[in-house]
């Protein structure tokens, strides 16, 4: 046995002090019940000209439920797709070790439950979106007919059911990207991770993925997707993980992250007027000026009975009071710039 493979081998056999069966197979009960559990997953990439290593992904303890969708965000350059594709068995990991539904990741058995949309999938274009659909499905192990069938069924879909005989080259970059994602669905996968799936489209074509994916865990589909788009993951998915320069920082449900936020409290007054808050109140209140109406934003729920004895008194005429969470973008920004990552400081990977 070559020493990297018995490196692999006898961490797969301590890991969560579980065993290992005649084949090699992960036997703890973490990793048969999660859909993908990873243990110090760990990618590192030299330059062949300068021999300096960068961080893909570091150290990745992640763990997904069946049946669950996990949004992944970060960052570009963060590791996102560096993760989906070392699950997938498009890289290898420099260390640590990964399971899909108890498979190690080094098997191709690991892949045959799962679908996959890269970010930038390919398409030959020769082919209208009926054959290539078909190919997906024989290549995903459905039979001839079985396959024609599905692709009739998934190019209705994903809304292009009016026209299939259209080429690929003809397609739209969201029409392609919705044929992507019906050939990552058309064998009926237990397990779908999606690389940027909103990407290209239009409002219309975000809707209808959003309701794929929502239909796919009625059905008891795991679903592990990156997203630039945050109000998608806000409404999709059961939990979210951040990764920040390769390091997975936060993990936990939407819920959760908005919850353990500060509120604010916005309050709308009739009118333009400026009003000019009491000294313990002015750090802790900002106005907006409207045409019609003065807008309020309290930081800190502690002070609102305050701001609006000072409203009353001041004779001013208070319409609404909102409470305001915080939103998933602005919370993944605040965790962003704790750990350092700006604008200026990412890196395209």
């Amino acid at each position: 046995m070559a020493p990297n493979s018995a490196l692999v081998a006898s961490q797969q056999g301590k890991i969560l002090s579980g065993s290992r069966d005649s084949g090699g197979r992960e036997t703890s009960r973490s990793a048969s019940n999660a859909a993908i559990l990873t243990r110090g997953l760990t990618k590192s990439y030299r330059n062949p000209w300068t021999l300096q290593t960068s961080r893909g992904v570091e150290n990745l303890d992640l763990e997904v439920e069946r049946g669950e969708v996990l949004g992944y965000l970060g960052p570009n350059g963060a590791g996102k797709t560096t993760t989906l594709k070392l699950l997938v068995g498009l890289h290898k990991p420099t260390s640590g070790l990964a399971w899909i539904f108890g498979e190690p990741i080094e098997r191709a058995a690991s892949r045959r439950r799962l679908g996959f949309l890269p970010e930038q999938p390919y398409f030959y274009d020769y082919l209208n979106g009926s054959e290539y659909l078909e190919l997906a499905g024989r290549l995903s192990g459905l039979g001839a007919q079985e396959a024609h069938l599905k692709a009739q069924t998934w190019l209705g879909k994903v809304g292009l059911g009016d026209r299939p005989q259209l080429r690929l080259r003809k397609y739209s970059k969201g029409m392609l990207q919705r044929l992507g994602l019906a050939a990552a669905l058309i064998h009926e996968p237990e397990l779908l991770i999606l690389d940027e799936p909103m990407s290209g489209l239009d409002p219309f074509g975000r809707r209808d993925v959003r309701e794929l994916i929502l239909e796919q865990r009625d059905r008891g589909t795991t679903v592990l997707f990156s997203s630039h788009i945050l109000p998608d993951v806000e409404i999709l998915c059961d939990r979210v993980a951040i990764i920040l320069k390769g390091v997975l920082t936060r993990i936990a449900t939407v819920g959760e992250l908005v919850q353990g936020s500060q509120q604010k409290i916005e309050i709308r007054c009739a009118g333009g007027a400026e009003l000019r808050p009491p000294p313990e109140l002015a750090a802790h209140i900002e106005q907006k000026q409207r045409p019609h109406e003065t807008v309020m934003t309290v930081d800190d729920e502690q002070y609102l009975h305050g701001a609006l004895a000072w409203l009353i008194a001041s004779g001013a005429d208070v319409r609404a009071v909102t409470p305001q969470r915080s939103t998933l973008e602005e919370l993944f920004m605040a965790t962003a710039e704790q750990v350092g990552v700006t604008t200026e400081s990412r890196r395209v990977a």
